[in-house]
């Protein structure tokens, strides 16, 4: 089973605060297994992967934007990240790259090696990335995110990021 720290969770919930009855269902199914709600979790603690799979895929059927919900989520990750804890001073968009997979890593764990699976990457040099970057059950959209929100956060406003193989997890991404 897929461990994932809980930070990630809180700030999911956090995203349907304009859904009130969907947030209130998946924080109900969180109590129901931890005794916590979501704003009360350990930011750093592991958490049992199926409750960020229930908040995200609430999240994602509540919002409007459907699939594009885990897009916006995605974007915001780094960003906030930045805000709370702080990132180092990245002096490339690929030390960027190569921080969120580790990152990655730090943040999601398993018994199983084929659950939480390392970041490949496939092709790494200055404005031309390809990278493998599966997510255990996850949307690929909220990959797709997280690489736009870096380089917006790092205030690179022309990239593409596209998904060009969706089965593996493939992403191109250009600036």
């Amino acid at each position: 089973m897929v461990k994932v720290k809980g930070k990630y969770i809180t700030f999911c919930g956090k995203l349907m605060t304009l859904y009130k009855e969907s947030q209130k269902k998946a924080d109900g199914i969180l109590f129901e297994k931890t005794g916590l709600h979501f704003d009360e979790l350990e930011p750093e603690e592991w958490y049992d992967g199926d409750i960020i799979t229930v908040f995200m895929e609430t999240y994602k059927n509540s919002s409007p934007t459907g699939r594009e919900a885990m897009l916006t989520m995605g974007r915001n990750i780094f960003p906030i990240i930045k805000q709370t804890v702080g990132l180092p001073d990245f002096k490339s968009p690929l030390e960027a790259l190569k921080y969120e997979s580790k990152t990655y890593l730090m943040d999601h764990k398993s018994d199983e090696k084929s659950e939480v699976i390392p970041r490949k990457f496939l092709k790494f040099e200055e404005g031309h990335v390809i990278i493998q970057a599966p997510g255990p059950g996850f949307d690929i959209m909220l990959f797709k995110g997280v690489y736009i929100g870096i380089f917006r956060m790092l205030g690179i406003k022309n990239v593409n990021v596209e998904i060009i193989d969706e089965e593996n997890a493939i992403f191109e991404i250009k600036w």
